[in-house]
């Protein structure tokens, strides 16, 4: 199994605005609890983002993640870019257009694991699409399904993501309200099965 201090783990989201209780909020002690057990982390925000003053607050590495919204192309190629770079165990997004152009970048990076959380606030409205957004929604089920790991964070939401035929063992609930030191255990559980994984393939 690979150490924890070998081990590099990237968050990603493409929110400009975030709601207290948000996935983002959450991952705070979450990257903490990594940094402690020596690994490196880095989170990538729009720089418009208040999260990414928060993180770098709480003393995790800030990279401005400028998501171009016209030209999925070249996010996916910055994105790539950065994957090959720090070469995380596995890169964690919450949003929509961050969770598909991960998914799409990642698929050129095999030793990236990709894990989303995937929220019924404001800020992933994009999700509760309009009917002229029903390709996009499918592109979304269909690659939700080569993730490693998906939190939620209700049981509406879960019954989405099981109907989109992700397997229930990757299906983690992961509510708002919960204890916080929960939510960072099953973080880490997860991370820590896909670095005993990697350590197996190695």
């Amino acid at each position: 199994m690979r150490r924890w201090t070998d081990s590099t783990f990237v968050s990603v989201s493409a929110n400009a605005e975030h709601e207290p209780g948000g996935a983002e909020e959450r991952w705070i002690p979450v990257m903490q609890a990594l940094s402690e057990k020596g690994a490196t982390v880095r989170f990538l925000a729009l720089p418009q983002s208040p999260m990414g003053e928060w993180a770098r607050g709480h003393g995790i590495a800030v990279d401005p993640y400028i998501l171009d919204k016209w030209n999925m192309v070249r996010s996916r190629s910055r994105l790539r870019k950065y994957l090959r770079r720090f070469d995380p165990v596995a890169a964690h997004s919450t949003g929509l257009e961050a969770d598909l152009v991960l998914r799409w970048a990642a698929r050129k990076v095999p030793s990236v694991e990709v894990v989303h959380t995937v929220c019924c606030g404001a800020p992933q409205a994009t999700r509760r699409r309009r009917p002229t957004d029903a390709l996009m929604r499918r592109f979304d089920e269909l690659g939700m399904r080569s993730a490693a790991a998906v939190f939620v964070d209700d049981e509406e939401i879960a019954r989405e993501v099981s109907a989109a035929r992700v397997p229930a063992e990757r299906v983690v609930l992961d509510p708002p309200g919960a204890d916080r030191r929960a939510s960072v255990r099953a973080h880490l559980e997860v991370y820590r099965r896909l670095m005993a994984a990697k350590g197996a393939a190695g």
